[in-house]
């Protein structure tokens, strides 16, 4: 009689998508949050300068004025 082995491998391929999709999730989190930060930024800067005081401000930033 011959034996045979016979082996699963889903667990381990579980565990190979998982580690992958914290990884994205923590990317995906993180992006959030800037994304939040810079618009409370920009209606910080808007609210104290106005729309006008934040372009010629860009302006001046990029230009080297």
């Amino acid at each position: 009689m011959k034996a045979t082995a016979k082996t699963t491998t889903t667990a381990q391929t579980h565990e190979q998508e998982t580690i992958p999709q914290i990884g994205i999730d923590l990317i995906v989190i993180l992006s959030a949050l800037i994304g939040t930060w810079a618009v409370a930024c920009l209606i910080g800067g808007i609210s104290q300068y106005g729309i006008v005081g934040m372009i010629t401000g860009w302006f001046s930033a990029v230009m080297g004025g």
